[in-house]
């Protein structure tokens, strides 16, 4: 999405001013207790999200390529148990030129799986989706010589239990969850968050990656007396993965000797490399990435199309049009969704079944009231779809979805139940926007609740369980009597990702820097960070950084300077680093986004962090 072109007005300035401090003295009014390295960096996970048990209902229908697809996007919406996301410490020391030398990194308890504390399973992989997974999470794979420490520091080895080639199936996604409930069974009462090993081979991080692209590397599986079943490999290609590969995470923030730093700077040290690494210095041992794509989704439908190959159209496909008035994004194109044989057309995007979503989108509202004698037409937004994008449907197909629509005719706006031959106005007194204006359509599907948003103003919010989950995208239906009359959806941007993903790290990086990165944002829209001291640290002021007074904000707002205020690029991230800070200061912050426009913003969870 590019809204770089539109410039915030004095007053809407203002009032990003005004809801920053809202914001600020909501969410940062109690101390946060820093932690090192920061929880797993995923969404929370819902409610109401699968299972492990649904998760692997679904995954035994499919082929690996379905399979991997679908894992990605369980990552994605964060359906991982909390055992999985708070980390573990590991110290190693090494003697380097007659120093001895301290690394500690922290990594998971467990092999990565999907599913709820008390209903999950761990899932092998191939190596492209785990090093997405780690990437996504701000991890990385460990090395030989951190898997080797792990597990001389679990806190519970378990004794690796392997199952012959030669009598079984190892590929099969049956004895994947086999393999999984004998490890359940060893470990027997001990606590989730006990640092565990001696279950799993790892795909881990080598300069072998580079050397032998296309290869996975694996290693580890300790016996009792520490040795390892399976030697350094690079045997296998990299979307092999049997029942016996294991993904550990591990944080890229690391300590050395109490400093912080990150393992790829480490492992590039020609000194220092030795602390996590037996294998030499190397630049990069990143495997490369699965390609697949999921939630955050940002489509920007530039004048060459939709960038994403996750869009299906169900009749035609969509095509770019000039279009006026001119977007949001100041573009000259939009995306027409549009069948010239008349009746419906949708956009839908195939993630697979979606719980949890939030969708927003640019779409045009063409108030045509002149033509209204002959018909009109609807356009809009759906989610939990689950007729093939039918959106209000056809008498062929009758829809099967939530949607938020608006009508050419007489402008009225429909917070849409679609479910067999009927359409229900979930909104309760008929809204009408009696006008022509890119509009911003949004609906927030959580469990039952149902909000719908235009322009950032609340429409309704609705409890509902007809449709729990399904696909979400664009619609348009008409009901002219000629095709002449038809124009069609005209959509700028769309984004979509589970409900509160928008979120702010902070991590040392270096003795009194901190990195402050926004991330899971919605691209082109204004950030607002602020930082505050713990009541009665450093300085005597209560904020540090950005004075919360008016004037100050503004200030900020117009400079502007990247730790404090900026746009979020093209994938809804943005980074900047903060020096100078004492050792020891604890920290908390907050971030914000806000439309350009002030159509609509969203406040992260404050975050914390100690200065080191």
């Amino acid at each position: 999405m590019n809204r770089a072109k539109r410039r915030a007005t004095p007053l809407v300035a203002l009032l990003a001013g005004i809801a920053l401090q809202v914001t600020i003295q909501a969410l940062v009014t109690r101390p946060v207790s820093g932690q090192q390295p920061p929880p797993l960096r995923l969404p929370r996970r819902s409610a109401h999200a699968a299972t492990g048990s649904e998760v692997r209902a679904r995954l035994a229908t499919m082929d690996v390529a379905q399979r991997e697809a679908t894992l990605w996007h369980e990552f994605s919406a964060g359906n991982v148990p909390e055992l999985l996301r708070s980390f573990v410490a590991v110290t190693r020391r090494v003697n380097i030129g007659g120093r001895s030398r301290s690394v500690t990194f922290w990594c998971a308890p467990d092999y990565v799986g999907v599913g709820t504390d008390q209903d999950w399973f761990r899932m092998p992989m191939s190596a492209p989706l785990a090093q997405q997974v780690a990437t996504l999470c701000d991890c990385v794979l460990p090395t030989r010589a951190m898997v080797d420490a792990i597990w001389q520091q679990a806190a519970l080895k378990l004794t690796p239990f392997p199952y012959s080639p030669t009598q079984y199936d190892i590929q099969s996604f049956a004895l994947f969850f086999e393999h999984h409930n004998k490890i359940t069974a060893q470990r027997g009462g001990a606590r989730s968050t006990l640092l565990t090993a001696g279950c799993k081979k790892d795909i881990v991080q080598s300069p072998l990656i580079a050397a032998w692209p296309g290869r996975v590397v694996i290693y580890g599986w300790h016996y009792p007396d520490g040795r390892a079943i399976q030697p350094l490999s690079k045997v296998h290609t990299a979307s092999y993965h049997d029942y016996s590969h294991g993904v550990r995470l591990v944080s890229r923030y690391v300590e050395v000797d109490g400093a912080p730093t990150t393992v790829e700077a480490v492992l590039a040290d020609a000194t220092l490399h030795p602390l996590l690494s037996d294998e030499g210095p190397s630049q990069s041992q990143h495997y490369a990435k699965s390609g697949l794509e999921s939630l955050p989704l940002h489509e920007g439908f530039p004048a060459t199309g939709a960038r994403s190959a996750l869009w299906r159209h169900k009749f035609t496909a969509p095509v770019s049009v000039s279009i006026s008035p001119r977007p949001p994004s100041g573009d000259a194109t939009a995306l027409r969704v549009m069948d010239p044989a008349g009746g419906t057309e949708s956009l839908r995007c195939d993630v697979g079944l979606v719980r949890d979503v939030v969708l927003d989108a640019d779409l045009l509202c063409d108030y045509r009231p002149e033509v209204a004698g002959q018909g009109f037409e609807r356009v809009g937004i759906f989610v939990r779809d689950r007729a093939s994008g039918a959106f209000d449907g056809t008498r062929t197909q009758l829809g099967a979805c939530y949607a938020l629509t608006f009508d050419s005719s007489d402008g009225r706006v429909r917070c849409l139940r679609v479910a067999s031959a009927a359409l229900v106005d979930l909104l309760p007194t008929p809204r009408f926007y009696k006008s022509t204006a890119w509009r911003r359509f949004r609906i927030e599907a959580i469990g039952t609740r149902l909000a719908f948003y235009m322009d950032g103003e609340e429409l309704f919010v609705a409890h509902d369980n007809t449709h729990s989950e399904g696909a979400f995208g664009i619609g348009y239906h008409e009901y002219f009597q000629q095709d002449s009359l038809l124009r069609g959806t005209r959509v700028d941007a769309c984004h979509a990702d589970v409900p509160a993903a928008f979120d702010l790290a902070l991590a040392p990086v270096d003795r009194g820097v901190l990195e402050l990165r926004r991330q899971r944002g919605i691209p082109s829209d204004l950030y607002f960070t602020v930082l505050t001291v713990v009541p009665g640290a450093f300085p005597s002021g209560w904020f540090f950084g950005l004075d919360p007074s008016l004037p100050d904000v503004l200030h900020q707002v117009a400079i502007p300077h990247p730790v404090f205020t900026g746009r979020l690029d093209s994938m809804g991230n943005a980074s900047a680093r903060l020096g100078g800070l004492p050792v020891g200061l604890p920290l908390q912050g907050v971030a914000l986004g806000l439309d350009p426009a002030l159509r609509a913003w969203a406040a992260s969870p404050p975050r914390a962090v100690i200065v080191r």
